[in-house]
């Protein structure tokens, strides 16, 4: 634990600074910790896991990306994998891709979790590849255990199609959609989304997420109406360190309901939040306070963003960077 300590205060040094980028010359490794309480916590997870491969592009044809390193024989094909370009104009942008242990090939895979289609991916450009967090890692960060119930199990709930769906923990340990029969233990969290936590078991959890920190750059497009959003980061956010300003497509109105929103999580219900045009800032719905520099949005926690219309949104930057 001693290397995590250390490598959180080389992070929290870099917030102190004002969010102003560290430069490192390895991966900066940290740890968070939340307590989720019987009911819902909302959950976000900035850590990642450490790339399986980096390297430059060799060649694009298609859908098939030739790196200058071959995917590593340990690899589990079978996980969830994506890629993300980390130099030049596409720097920022992500694709599902599948790998092939032995292989310096990785395919790109269809995915509402795909920012960018790569189709200008330039030989030369710096990738990497990294395993997606899962569910199955989720359910083993956390202590106690998550209960295991066919009927009465802990629960996490994914924003799918407009609505929240269900995945309950079964007594086989394995992980289930409600009321399906396939295992989704190995079902993705895409970077920079959240989730709901039900905890149903009368005793609190404390999830403790343990990884990497992103030293590259995240493009988070918007999409149309509600999403789930998570920092890409593990830093506190307000709406201003999100960029959510009418300069970076974010729609601002006196009506609410016309209003782009920030909903967070409180007292088991959402609570919305809106940008006001008369002066450009953030309000809760009802309030009088402007929240532009106020944290809505801790690191280990996410909320839901509704959006008028789709946007780019902006391009974030590490508070550290690898040399």
């Amino acid at each position: 634990m001693k290397k995590l300590n250390v490598a959180l205060a080389i992070l929290a040094a870099a917030v102190m600074a004002g969010n102003a980028q560290t430069t490192v010359t390895s991966d900066v490794v940290g740890y968070q910790q939340i307590a989720a309480a019987q009911g819902y916590t909302t959950l976000g997870f900035p850590l990642v896991n450490s790339p399986v491969v980096s390297g430059t592009v060799s060649s694009k044809t298609g859908s098939s990306i030739v790196l200058s390193t071959v995917v590593p024989s340990t690899v589990n094909a079978t996980k969830p994998y994506y890629l993300e370009v980390t130099s030049g104009p596409l720097a920022g942008e992500r694709v599902d891709v599948s790998v092939t242990p032995g292989s310096a090939t990785v395919g790109i895979v269809a995915s509402s979790g795909n920012t960018d289609t790569l189709s200008a991916l330039a030989a030369g450009a710096s990738v990497l590849v990294r395993q997606h967090i899962t569910l199955g890692q989720v359910d083993g960060s956390c202590s106690p255990a998550l209960v295991g119930d066919d009927n009465n199990g802990d629960r996490v709930l994914f924003f799918i199609g407009g609505a929240f769906v269900a995945y309950f923990k079964a007594s086989d340990g394995l992980w289930y959609e409600d009321g399906g029969f396939d295992d989704m233990t190995d079902m993705p969290i895409r970077p920079g989304v959240g989730l709901l936590l039900h905890r149903r078991a009368n005793t609190q959890t404390k999830v403790t997420q343990i990884g990497t920190v992103r030293s590259n750059k995240f493009a988070r497009p918007y999409t149309a109406g509600y999403q789930v959003y998570a920092p890409a980061y593990p830093l506190d956010l307000t709406p201003d360190s999100m960029g959510a300003t009418p300069a970076n497509g974010w729609t601002a109105n006196s009506d609410v309901a016309k209003a782009d929103q920030i909903l967070t999580f409180t007292g088991g219900a959402f609570v919305k939040n809106y940008l006001e045009a008369a002066d450009q800032s953030w309000y809760e719905d009802g309030g009088f306070d402007p929240l532009n520099t106020t944290v809505l949005l801790p690191s280990a926690k996410s909320v839901v963003v509704f959006k008028q219309v789709a946007s780019d949104g902006v391009l974030e930057t590490s508070p550290v960077a690898v040399q």
